[in-house]
């Protein structure tokens, strides 16, 4: 095996190559990088529009429970508006009947006829009231009915249920039983 070595240089034939930069790698990397830039800015503001969003929720959901526990205390409030109005109707039903009974018995106490007439059991109910008693003649039994029937802004009406001529340690008196309605 015989090896030669030539040691004269030789001229080398060179042929310029020009390369063309890659356009394809440039436009689509641009496209990528573009890509890549509106995405991160997309997912950013998705990010930070769901974290206001998420913060609002809360707020509103803060002023939802304050309207809830406001919308609470106004019904305990109209409840108790209508307990205090039930109340102030039965106080003053009751101050309107209150003096009314007084004022029955006023009636039928000033029309006695002094000395004349007695009674022994007087019972007053609500608008009515029994009246029992003695009196000295029929006559002023007469001018005591009379009397009341003439107070019709009070009396209704004056009515005799019974009267007998009794005879008590020697006097002649009229035993009488009275409805008078208001």
């Amino acid at each position: 095996m015989i090896i030669k070595f030539n040691l004269i240089p030789k001229e080398k034939l060179e042929i310029e190559i020009r390369e063309k930069p890659p356009v394809f790698f440039k436009i689509y990397s641009a496209i990528f990088l573009f890509f890549i830039i509106t995405m991160a800015s997309l997912i950013y503001n998705i990010q930070t529009k769901i974290h206001s969003l998420d913060k609002e929720k809360k707020n509103k959901e803060l002023i939802l429970n304050n309207y809830k526990n406001i919308a609470k205390k106004v019904k305990s409030m109209e409840k108790e508006n209508e307990e205090v109005k039930k109340r102030i109707e039965t106080i003053i039903a009751l101050k309107d009947t209150q003096g009314k009974n007084l004022r029955y018995l006023a009636e039928i106490m000033a029309n006695t006829i002094q000395n004349q007439l007695i009674f022994s059991s007087l019972k007053l109910e609500n608008a009515k009231a029994s009246i029992k008693g003695l009196g000295l003649e029929m006559d002023f039994l007469a001018m005591y009915m009379q009397n009341l029937e003439q107070k019709k802004d009070i009396i209704k009406s004056v009515n005799l249920k019974n009267a007998q001529q009794k005879i008590v340690s020697d006097l002649k008196l009229v035993e009488f039983e009275l409805e008078v309605l208001f």
